[in-house]
């Protein structure tokens, strides 16, 4: 396990798509942004005792795997990070043409990005959405999608944080909509992330 100095300054970038934005899918609105995943992950770090993370909310709504590799200079490389995790994923399975190979590619060369500039890796599962969001054929590619992603960050040292199966349980909760199709998180989700984040990248941090 990578580790860091408590001491010293540590960067954290969470790099995703809409869900890491924290969006409203009824209302086709940013959330407050207190409510995000990386926002509360920040208030986690901050309400014990580690004053020198920073943690950057780099969320896109609608991007692919294609824009994260495009787009990781500036959201990843420029910021100084040590630690990413990465959320891309529920914009390609829903393409009609979704290219589940063209997915692994791209995200495999992000997490080779982080391997040639020491950044530690975890990446967010895709999660559970509504069949009458992406039709039964996208609905069920969830699973066999996010198994291949879970054998490839195997591959890449990349830790995997499971966003899929605790919320598929229980949509009214975990997803924020109510009048259109579930698919983006609701608060009570981005803390469970947050916390999940937490607990995975604390005992990385030493004194």
């Amino acid at each position: 396990m990578k580790t860091f100095s408590k001491n010293e300054p540590l960067v954290i970038c969470c790099y995703g798509d809409s869900n890491t934005r924290y969006f409203y899918g009824d209302t086709q609105e940013d959330g407050p942004a207190h409510e995000s995943y990386p926002a509360q992950l920040q208030a986690l770090f901050r309400a014990r005792g580690f004053d020198n993370v920073t943690v950057h909310h780099c969320g896109y709504p609608d991007m692919m795997s294609d824009f994260a590799l495009a787009q990781y200079p500036v959201n990843i490389t420029e910021k100084g990070a040590n630690i990413c995790i990465y959320g891309f994923g529920t914009n390609d399975i829903n393409k009609e043409d979704a290219d589940l190979e063209e997915y692994l590619d791209n995200t495999a060369r992000v997490f080779d990005q982080f391997q040639k500039q020491g950044v530690a890796g975890l990446s967010l599962l895709m999660p559970w959405f509504d069949e009458a969001y992406a039709g039964k054929a996208g609905q069920d590619r969830l699973p066999g999608w996010n198994s291949m992603l879970a054998q490839l960050c195997m591959v890449k040292n990349v830790m995997v944080l499971d966003t899929y199966t605790p919320f598929q349980a229980d949509p009214a909760r975990f997803f924020n909509e109510k009048l259109t199709p579930r698919r983006h998180y609701s608060k009570d989700a981005c803390r469970v992330i947050a916390e999940m984040a937490f607990a995975a990248i604390a005992p990385m941090i030493v004194e």
